[in-house]
């Protein structure tokens, strides 16, 4: 009796052994194939199957996987309806591995059928956003017009969009009526209703804050939003933008409260006046430049009127430049960015008054070394416009007025050698470029417009710069002359890991020129000297613009000239997180006649490595139209300006 009942217990347990075995070895994995499907359709449905996300477990009992196939059809209908597609035919077909270490195969046929349409719309604005002309825009460019298949998350995405327009434009009491769609998917066709009620639009009330170290005209000067004025989320945001430029807060918080019986949007500033003085070190290396290195303090304000004091001190290995500066802004005006402005710039370097070969850019006598010594006052006047929609764009202009006194003298140490002493014996109408003195008094005005965003790598946008300039004899100056010149820089992203930069400028000026025919043993060269202050000429080549010549040697003689013209065409790939590669082309040249411009061309490629202190970046360009000279290598470390 013991007997029996121990084996067929035993049994029944071999027999429960047996079919779990089974079941596990069946399903070593799970293929699942769709047809019929692609694109949003085809991730949709493979995102709602729960076969095809079984596909990421090792086994499985062969009774889920079939319970799962059951389920597929129904799956499938659910995740096509949002796409307009309400009867889907769909056959699965289910493969048991012929084998233990085989997998499951799961074949779904899909038909989607035709998919339904809008045969009926009735949008409807009511409240005052029915006179509002961005609503009436959003109502004109309505997504899913009649005939139109329905795409649910088109549907969502519109009338969430129109939640979002509201609280930017201040209609924070919206309801909506109605918000519904009807599908008939046997006559194929969707009715869409959307009733959508604005209520009031708010407007901004008061302005309140603690009191600040500063005079009332201050805030007043940086208050862009006025009491009544119609409430965009945009005037808010711009609000705090104008007060993060000003300078003087290094905490901006501002606070909205609403109230629904006036159906306004009061303002609560919470500012903290920042630590009057800020200073900045720099440091950075460049083939053109040498070692560089700058001192930087801004004094964010005098006083209580806002006034603030900008200046800074470099030094630089090459010619073994120092330059001091200095800019005084004084409020003006009711703009945020209206400034009087007062500054100073003073340079001391070594230079060179050169005999350079204009087709070979070779020295044909030896350079005669001196030093040059430049002051430069400026008095005018800044304003900062706002352009384009939304006023996203600061436009910074400038109208000064600048004195400029410029020394050069290589006479006064006069350590001259053999060939220059002779040169100019030979020729002593050099003399007169040995050693100047020059005054101008000029007029001007400069323009920069900024649009950049990201940093490193990713950074992008475009920078263009204009200025124009101009001296005359009659008032004041020594010499007489108009200038004009633009520049502009332009990235663009493709992707997370294509760039192209693109820059150029282009430069003008009409002043005289002079020219000399020099001679010495069998040397002979026909000089072009234009008689613009050092300070104002033209020159290119080096590592931020014609790559493949030596810093600042394309110029008429490579003494500087009156016009000039370039442009680059960059791309670079990034290959790491902080590394990229890039190839490039140049060209441009500095020259006193337009007619008889001849421009340079570089080629090469580089690497860049983006770092906090800006990136490092190593070119290797060859100059196409010096065949004379070999390969150069450009390297910078530091800032590179957009």
């Amino acid at each position: 009796m013991v007997s029996r009942r121990s084996n067929s217990w035993q049994g029944c347990l071999a027999f429960l052994l047996a079919v779990h075995s089974a079941s596990i070895l069946a399903a070593r994995g799970l293929e699942t194939q769709i047809n019929g499907l692609d694109g949003p359709e085809l991730a949709n449905a493979r995102a709602h199957l729960s076969l095809a996300r079984a596909e990421r477990q090792r086994s499985m009992a062969a009774w889920r996987i079939r319970k799962m196939a059951r389920a597929a059809p129904n799956e499938i209908r659910d995740a096509l309806r949002p796409f307009g597609f309400y009867q889907a035919q769909v056959d699965v077909l289910l493969i048991e591995p012929a084998g233990p270490d085989l997998a499951w195969r799961a074949i779904i046929d899909v038909e989607p059928g035709p998919p339904v349409r809008v045969s009926d719309l009735d949008l409807q604005i009511s409240g005052q956003a029915a006179e509002d002309a961005e609503f009436q825009r959003w109502q004109s460019e309505w997504p899913l017009p009649i005939g139109s298949v329905m795409h649910e998350p088109v549907w969502g995405a519109a009338w969430r969009s129109l939640l979002d327009m509201a609280r930017d434009r201040g209609y924070f009491d919206y309801r909506f009526v109605e918000r519904r769609f009807w599908v008939d998917p046997d006559q194929g066709k969707v009715d869409l209703r959307l009733h959508f009620d604005s209520g009031a639009r708010y407007h901004f009330g008061q302005l309140q804050g603690a009191p600040l170290p500063f005079r009332d005209p201050v805030i007043e000067r940086l208050t862009v939003i006025n009491t009544g004025e119609p409430y965009t989320v945009q005037r808010v945001d711009q609000q705090r933008e104008v007060l993060a430029g000003s300078g003087l807060f290094d905490r901006i918080v501002i606070e909205e409260q609403q109230d629904r019986d006036s159906a306004t949007v009061d303002l609560v500033y919470q500012l903290n006046p920042r630590p009057p003085n800020s200073y900045r070190a720099t440091a950075g290396f460049g083939t053109d430049t040498g070692a560089r290195f700058q001192l930087h303090w801004i004094r964010h304000y005098l006083s209580s009127l806002g006034n603030r004091l900008d200046s800074g001190f470099g030094v630089q290995q090459r010619d073994r430049e120092f330059v001091v500066r200095s800019e005084y802004l004084h409020p003006s005006g009711s703009e945020p960015g209206a400034f009087l402005t007062a500054g100073g710039v003073a340079r001391r370097q070594r230079d060179e008054l050169r005999f350079s070969n204009e087709e070979r850019r070779r020295e044909v006598f030896e350079p005669f070394s001196g030093s040059r010594e430049q002051f430069e006052l400026r008095f005018g006047r800044l304003d900062e416009r706002r352009l384009g929609p939304q006023q996203r764009l600061a436009l910074e202009e400038r109208l000064f007025v600048a004195v400029l006194h410029e020394r050069f003298d290589a006479l006064r140490e006069a350590r001259f050698s053999e060939e220059n002493e002779a040169l100019l014996t030979a020729n002593p109408e050099i003399e007169n470029f040995l050693k100047n003195d020059t005054k101008t008094l000029s007029f001007g005005a400069q323009w920069r417009l900024p649009e950049i965003r990201g940093i490193g790598f990713f950074s992008e946008g475009y920078l263009l710069e204009a200025r124009l300039l101009a001296a005359h004899k009659s008032l004041a100056s020594d010499v007489s002359f108009a200038q004009s010149h633009l520049r502009g820089r332009w990235h663009r992203l493709f992707g997370d890991r294509h760039k192209l930069l693109l820059s150029g400028e282009i430069g003008h000026t009409e002043a005289n020129v002079q020219t000399l025919d020099l001679a010495l043993d069998d040397r002979f060269l026909a000089m072009s000297i234009t008689q613009l202050p050092e300070h104002y000429r033209f020159k290119t080549g080096g590592d931020r613009s014609v790559r493949g010549y030596r810093f600042e040697s394309l110029s008429t003689n490579r003494n500087g000239a009156n016009h000039l013209q370039t442009a680059s065409v960059e791309y670079e790939y990034r290959v790491g997180e902080n590394w990229s590669l890039g190839i490039f082309y140049d060209v441009g040249n500095a020259f006193n006649d337009w007619n008889e411009r001849k421009l340079k061309r570089g080629v090469g490629a580089g690497v860049r490595w983006y770092t906090v202190i800006g990136p490092i970046q190593f070119d290797l360009a060859r100059a196409l139209d010096d065949a004379d000279r070999s390969g150069r290598l450009h390297f910078t470390i530091g800032t590179r300006l957009l």
